[in-house]
């Protein structure tokens, strides 16, 4: 027995409801989730961003920046320029922040006897502390690749003496750090980016292109990861290299490029993972197609990505003749063939 016409029989639904009802029900069920939603997902943002917001830096990165300034690895000058603290929001920020125009040999001390103290004078909020307190906050001995990262010991020191020549490369744009970073930084660009760049181009390093240096903000730039050693002026994302001839070679590009390109910029890279915790170049995630990042966060083990690998090997898989001075070598080709 049918109550309506075949009309109305046609706009039934299976379970024989009007088609009328059924949108009337779905329109009450989507506005019902539509006002849980308003009210979950702020909260859970406010979950994923509770840990960055409202908790406290570590108090040994404190530790750390004052010692790296008591040691005197690190000299104010025209282009290292102690700025004011950070503070915030939530654990963001650095207390004796450096703004960096150049790396590489500008910011060593002349003399290990001249202790810097710490910017602001002291007060209670930034103590100088004593010369006898220095040992408890420096690490005993630099870091060496494979060891554990204590907490004083992430941030090792840099040749406080300064007795080796080097010539500076200049930060574009400038970069706001902290002092250990800076130290290290310098310590790489010295011993490791200029022999590089001689030995692959007969040419000095000029200029870095940074594209990230201190920056408030999670991982990868993603609000609900963890925080980002970026957050603390504890890592560098840099983009490119120009050479004292004028060439310049992007990360992007030169990863994938001409076989001294390619050369130059694994044996950084290479350099880079014996030096920080923390070095993810092109070929380690989407994020880093274009940089390479380095840190010098605390961690049991280093994070390498992607896997180091000699300047030669790459070279010599990319073919072609080799830049700048250096030739390849018979143990080169070897290398690639087994």
């Amino acid at each position: 027995m049918h109550c309506c016409g075949p009309e109305e029989y046609a706009r039934r639904t299976d379970t024989g409801a009007p088609i009328t009802s059924v949108n009337k029900i779905a329109r009450i069920v989507i506005g019902m989730m539509r006002v849980i939603l308003r009210g979950t997902l702020p909260a859970l943002a406010l979950a994923g961003c509770a840990g960055m917001w409202l908790a406290e830096r570590e108090p040994w990165r404190r530790d750390a920046e004052l010692a790296c300034l008591q040691s005197g690895a690190v000299k104010e000058g025209p282009t290292v320029t102690i700025v004011k603290a950070i503070n915030g929001p939530g654990l963001c920020g650095a207390d004796y922040p450096l703004q960096v125009a150049a790396i590489g040999g500008s910011a060593r001390r002349g003399s290990a006897d001249e202790v810097v103290p710490p910017p602001g004078g002291d007060t209670p909020d930034r103590p100088r502390p004593a010369r006898a307190q220095l040992s408890s906050l420096m690490p005993a001995a630099p870091y060496k690749a494979g060891a554990s990262i204590s907490a004083a010991g992430a941030y090792p020191p840099s040749d406080p003496g300064g007795r080796r020549a080097a010539t500076p490369a200049a930060v574009t744009p400038a970069a706001t750090l902290a002092c250990p970073m800076v130290s290290m930084l310098d310590r790489f660009v010295s011993d490791k980016v200029q022999p590089a760049a001689l030995r692959w181009f007969g040419q000095r390093v000029v200029e870095i292109k940074q594209i990230s240096a201190y920056s408030c903000r999670g991982m990868n730039g993603d609000p609900y990861a963890d925080i980002s050693e970026h957050a603390f002026g504890n890592a560098l994302d840099m983009a490119a290299f120009t050479f004292a001839d004028g060439r310049k070679i992007t990360v992007k590009d030169g990863w994938h490029g001409a076989p001294e390109e390619q050369g130059f910029l694994r044996d950084i890279h290479s350099a880079a993972c014996e030096m920080f915790t923390t070095v993810l170049a092109p070929g380690s995630n989407a994020y880093h197609y274009d940089h390479m990042h380095v840190d010098l966060k605390q961690r049991q083990s280093i994070v390498c990505e992607p896997d180091a690998m000699p300047g030669e090997v790459a070279a010599a898989r990319a073919g072609g003749r080799y830049g700048g001075r250096l030739r390849p070598t018979a143990g080169a080709y070897q290398a690639v063939a087994h």
